[in-house]
């Protein structure tokens, strides 16, 4: 019997994607609101599989997956989020998760990216391939971070001092969606936190 636990902070999102892994065989299913939770659960249950959404606080999914990664190194790891599955390709190459998964995903693609899981295998989109022809393009030496306007901006607001709710206000969009592009900045930037995606950001002259 394998162990999975899904860890989402949208009680509605987390009911409906247990509920979506009924058919699986050999598996049982928990559930976790509360990302903070997780390591406590880990000291006294034993899970092979982690399917985490990346947009959650206090602890995002991203940061919560290093940290499950660091503790129990076997666990298997899936990501899944409702943005674009591009943005997240680095952590695979990484070799920090070991699938992604939109939340658009149908219920036959969200089994199979699991079993894939379990046997050492990920699922990939097309599009993956284009991302790793653009990267071997580039010497390492060379590879470039490009950052959109947006991006930039709100790394800007970052080196202000700005709430993620100050940066939804002065740009106008949701609170949410800001904590989306910093977890996609953190990735692109290889940090895990504010103060050093904005460290990077003065080294590459993108902010003042």
């Amino acid at each position: 019997m394998m162990n999975i636990l899904i860890i989402d902070d949208h009680p509605v999102v987390l009911d409906g994607t247990k509920t979506l892994l009924q058919d699986l065989t050999n598996v049982h299913i928990e559930t976790e609101q509360d990302s903070a939770a997780v390591l406590t659960r880990m000291e006294s249950e034993t899970f092979q599989l982690f399917l985490i959404d990346i947009n959650m606080k206090p602890i995002n999914g991203i940061q919560l997956s290093e940290i499950i990664k660091k503790k129990q190194p076997e666990a298997l790891i899936i990501l899944y989020t409702g943005y674009e599955l591009s943005d997240y390709y680095e952590l695979l190459i990484e070799k920090k998760i070991d699938g992604l998964l939109s939340k658009l995903a149908t219920k036959e693609q969200v089994i199979q990216t699991i079993q894939a899981a379990f046997r050492g295998e990920i699922l990939l989109a097309a599009d993956f391939l284009d991302f790793i022809q653009q990267r071997t393009n580039l010497p390492n030496v060379q590879q470039e971070i490009l950052l959109s306007d947006k991006e930039q901006e709100i790394l800007q607001l970052v080196a202000q001092g700005c709430t993620n709710k100050a940066i939804a206000s002065a740009i106008g969009v949701t609170q949410r969606t800001v904590e989306n592009y910093l977890s996609k900045l953190f990735v692109k930037l290889n940090v895990e936190s504010r103060a050093e995606a904005v460290i990077v950001a003065k080294e590459k002259a993108w902010i003042d």
